[in-house]
């Protein structure tokens, strides 16, 4: 299949863009925003696109210094055109967020803090996922959490992360729904007019047990549409397994194990981005070979769905840079039993490799937030393709200010710009 070229790819989104709005045709994304929940909906609520307005975004705070220092950009970015409600752990993390606040000169007046000693900062997936009612009240969507499916045999919210969205509903006064069954927020996306896109391994990995039917009823019920696309197969880069055996050969990651928000993401009802790699990554290290096909695989399947109308997608591939460009290098010294089980000897090389993915930003109020990977040293096809994607966005939402977030660090921790926010919708 071809890649759309850029400027096809600029006519595509334009045209898109700019029909008129009715339950028939496309229309802007400010009138995305004033359709009523109704036409959407039969549930009497629904989980609201992203481009829809928002009161605020929540992020985590890390104990860690370098994902912090994405999450810091991230508050610096937004804190003027929406609240940020920041979750840290006690006391002593508050003062070192409000710390880093004032030498990035945010105004602290805009961020409301929650304690809750089992903060994660991939807060989008056992966070607070935000319904909306067709009247405009709010409901949080409360899935069970076993983490990303490794811990499938633990009784529900035996980990103490998973029952943050349950916490912050009972101090925000907001009633849930709640579900036996799994899913995170990273997992799962909405078009804002029916649609649930996501993928069919990763939901029965996570529902070990339940038949597809019962988990496609659950996940429309729990969020509140009408239709589910699945996607057949997660990229093999985003995988994670209990005891962190290879991804492939020697290379390890620790991603979400099979997260939406790193492969495809609508950008309004009709248009949705997928992930690529050039044909020429069939050449190259395993992980570019394998998940070439899985990333095409994934844009044949949205070419060949249909929205909750019967209305095909206009679907445009996003090219990815190389892994090979980021994953650290580690030689397996003598003596050193880490690797052993696994079958690698000393002197052989191993490769950690990050969630890198354009397909992970953050669509708020009139910013959107996009990963940019080009560095020094890099080439310049890095930064071309972080220019290419940003005018994509930019073509996408215009009158919107784009900002580029190097998110390397928290990719290493398997996620990324999207993973560590979760936007509440204005109520």
């Amino acid at each position: 299949m071809k890649k759309i070229a850029q400027k096809t790819l600029m006519v595509a989104l334009l045209g898109t863009l700019c029909l008129p709005v009715s339950m028939h045709a496309q229309g802007t994304i400010a009138d995305y925003k004033t359709m009523a929940f109704s036409e959407r909906s039969d549930y009497g609520y629904t989980y609201p696109a992203e481009w829809e307005k928002q009161k605020s975004v929540w992020l985590a705070w890390s104990g860690s210094v370098e994902p912090n220092k994405v999450s810091i950009q991230i508050i610096t970015a937004l804190h003027k055109k929406v609240r940020i409600d920041l979750v840290v752990e006690n006391e002593a993390a508050k003062k070192e967020a409000m710390t880093w606040m004032d030498s990035y000169k945010i105004d602290k007046s805009k961020v409301q803090f929650h304690m809750y000693g089992g903060a994660n900062i991939f807060i989008r997936d056992p966070g607070p996922l935000f319904l909306k009612t067709t009247d405009g009240k709010p409901l949080i969507a409360d899935f069970n959490w076993n983490n990303y499916g490794v811990d499938t045999t633990r009784a529900p919210y035996s980990l103490s992360r998973g029952g943050v969205d349950k916490i912050m509903a009972k101090k925000l006064g907001m009633k849930t729904i709640t579900s036996s069954f799994v899913a995170e927020g990273g997992g799962l996306e909405v078009n804002g007019e029916g649609v649930l896109l996501t993928f069919k391994d990763t939901a029965l990995q996570r529902n070990p047990g339940k038949t597809l039917a019962e988990i496609e009823a659950e996940y429309l019920r729990m969020y509140g549409q009408k239709k589910i696309v699945w996607l057949e197969r997660s990229p093999l880069q985003d995988r994670r397994s209990p005891d962190n055996k290879p991804l492939t050969g020697n290379y390890f990651g620790g991603g979400a194990n099979g997260h939406i928000d790193e492969v495809a993401r609508f950008i309004n009802p009709n248009t949705v981005l997928v992930a690529s790699y050039p044909k020429s990554a069939l050449n190259g290290h395993p992980l570019g070979k394998a998940d070439y096909h899985v990333y095409e695989e994934a844009a044949e399947t949205l070419r060949n769905a249909t929205d909750a109308n019967g209305k095909p997608f206009t679907v445009i591939q996003v090219e990815n840079p190389d892994l090979a460009l980021f994953w650290e290098e580690r030689i397996v010294p003598a003596n050193d039993d880490e690797y052993s089980h696994f079958g690698i000897k000393a002197g052989e090389t191993v490769y950690q490799v990050p969630a890198v993915s354009y397909m992970n930003f953050l669509i708020s109020n009139q910013v959107v937030l996009i990963p940019k990977y080009w560095r020094e040293g890099l080439p310049q096809h890095v930064k071309t393709l972080d220019d290419q994607f940003k005018k994509t966005m930019q073509t996408a939402y215009p009158g919107y200010k784009i900002v580029q977030i190097d998110p390397l660090a928290v990719n290493f921790w398997g996620g990324g710009i999207h993973c560590i926010t979760q936007q509440m919708p204005a109520y």
